[in-house]
């Protein structure tokens, strides 16, 4: 069946209509003219997946990464970057009209990356034994399938050359039987910081030699074991030193972080007298550089290893008016000490669950501001209505291009109380 590829839908599929119904297609591009074939139908909607492009987009381009088509790390690389943010920004805006109900929500102008490639300072790999030897790499979409890398085009330089010397050492290892399932591999701009991780059920010490093996390679950078104390390193971020670890979520594209700071702080509007609520804080990605242009920070993180290093960065950077909760951020709002605070704004990064456990507490509390960062736009529009049903009302939202080559979509809003 042919159909003609009229958007992109979140996860990257084609959209396209054909006699009343939707086809989700896996592999079209916005302008294609393709034929599919029908995997599942569902009624109202089918998905489906490229058998043959008839007439291409104009918007094509060739993929950079010659496991593009196998790995599940990139969906778009076959696609022009200047239509990707187009696409994104659509993707937003719909998801937000449809699901929050806010009838004119158009996002400001999308914020691209400066690089379109090399932009990751953060890779997780898959490793395995086969053929006699280790190999690394990443998953296929969907799937536990391992996909064998060479490099990684969306990587770093750092990231890369670490990628090549780790298959070289890895190479050397004749034993099979070390029960090593994925490998975190970070930049700090000159080196590469490597940390290892055991298959389930088997203890760091399981992993001790193999990371003593790789530690005596002169090539090979930082290596520890998840499980025992993991060497950090420091980072540059919005001004302040943080420490981090490899395991350690951080944002992976440096550029684009410190862009969405910089926002974060324009949209807050800080004169110095306020008190902020970061929930979901992480390392202290935000905490930091809200605590320089804040009276008082409330940051709420419930991993201990986040709250234990953003400390550490914080007395790093001089930084002493944050008080830190190690807990979760509907355990936090419904405490003793949330309810006692008065808030003036409240800054929320949650995962891409959303915030619904925090909105009750967060109407509670009723803020002037609440300043909310997705990487989900279903769950965004859905706590953006949970909030509008609390008293909120959605001002400004714009999305940030994080992860080029992607369908992952970052974006900042910005809802004030009505």
């Amino acid at each position: 069946m042919r159909v003609e590829i009229e958007r992109l839908a979140f996860g990257g599929s084609g959209v396209a209509r054909k006699d009343g119904k939707v086809y989700f297609v896996k592999g079209g591009l916005p302008g294609d003219s393709v034929d599919i074939r029908v995997i599942s139908d569902k009624g109202r909607f089918a998905e489906g997946v490229v058998e043959r492009i008839a007439r291409p987009s104009p918007e094509r381009v060739e993929p950079q990464c010659e496991v593009f088509h196998t790995c599940g790390g990139c969906q778009l690389q076959d696609l022009g970057y200047s239509a990707q943010l187009r696409e994104k920004e659509n993707i937003l805006g719909e998801t937000v009209r449809r699901i929050g109900g806010v009838k004119d929500a158009y996002p400001e102008t999308i914020f691209p990356s400066p690089s379109e490639y090399g932009y990751r300072r953060r890779v997780l790999l898959s490793a395995w034994y086969s053929s006699g030897r280790w190999h690394v790499g990443y998953y296929r979409e969907m799937s536990r399938t391992n996909v064998r890398i060479e490099t990684c085009p969306v990587a770093d330089t750092v990231i890369n050359r670490a990628i090549s010397r780790l298959s070289k050492v890895l190479a050397s290892v004749e034993d099979p039987r070390y029960p090593l399932d994925r490998i975190y591999l970070s930049s700090d701009g000159e080196r590469a910081h490597i940390t290892l991780l055991p298959r389930a059920k088997s203890g760091p010490a399981s992993l001790g030699a193999l990371a003593r093996h790789l530690r005596r390679h002169e090539e090979t950078e930082n290596v520890s074991v998840q499980g025992e104390e993991e060497t950090g390193f420091e980072l540059s971020v919005g001004g302040s030193r943080f420490i981090v670890t490899p395991s350690l979520f951080t944002q992976s594209n440096a550029a684009v972080n410190e862009a969405l700071i910089r926002t974060v702080i324009e949209w807050a509007g800080l004169k110095g007298n306020e008190t902020v609520l970061d929930l979901y804080s992480g390392a202290g990605n935000f905490s930091l550089s809200l605590a320089k242009s804040s009276k008082r920070i409330i940051s709420v993180e419930v991993s201990k290893k986040a709250v234990e290093l953003a400390k550490k960065s914080a007395g790093l950077s001089g930084v002493s008016n944050i008080d830190f909760h190690n807990v979760s951020c509907g355990e936090y709002l419904n405490s003793a000490d949330a309810i006692a605070r008065s808030v003036d704004i409240v800054v929320l990064d949650p995962p891409r669950e959303g915030a619904k456990e925090a909105v009750p507490g967060i109407a509670r509390l009723s803020p002037g501001k609440v300043i909310y960062i997705s990487c989900d736009p279903a769950t965004l529009a859905r706590d953006i209505k949970l909030l509008a049903d609390a008293g909120y009302r959605l001002e400004r939202i714009k999305p940030f291009d994080m992860f080029p080559q992607t369908y992952h979509i970052e974006s900042l809003s910005l809802l004030v109380r009505a």
